[in-house]
């Protein structure tokens, strides 16, 4: 049973000035060392980082919760799943809600074109 839906959609050119200008601070402040890593060895660096960063905007999104709850983007981390469908992982202050909603799994779905990356993410029970 879904209990939250988000969605989100950034240009992967704003990633890719974000990246220039914020580096590695906004890099260790936004994705997992694995996350990072993955994005070396990706086709695409920065359409990646675009739509993982989509990604835990979109999985927040579905909590419909605020900064104030002391979660943190790096407690999303987007992992390849066997068949590379896109497997969200929650640590954390997010693992804390998830449990506490009876949230049995994260669906999300990923994709980019052109200048865009959008992703779409629901909980269910």
């Amino acid at each position: 049973m879904p209990i939250g839906l988000g969605v989100d959609i950034i240009t992967i050119s704003r990633m890719r000035d974000v990246l220039e200008t914020g580096g590695k601070v906004f890099m260790d402040k936004v994705f997992t060392p694995w996350e990072q890593q993955r994005a070396e060895t990706h086709p695409d660096r920065v359409a990646y980082l675009a739509m993982t960063f989509a990604a835990k905007e979109a999985i927040f999104k579905t909590f419909g919760i605020g900064w104030e709850t002391g979660v943190q983007f790096k407690e999303i981390e987007v992992r390849d799943g066997e068949h590379g469908e896109p497997i969200p992982v929650l640590t954390g202050r997010f693992a804390e809600l998830a449990s506490g909603r009876d949230v049995s799994r994260v669906l999300l779905s990923l994709s980019y074109d052109g200048d865009y990356a959008v992703a779409v993410a629901t909980l269910s029970k």
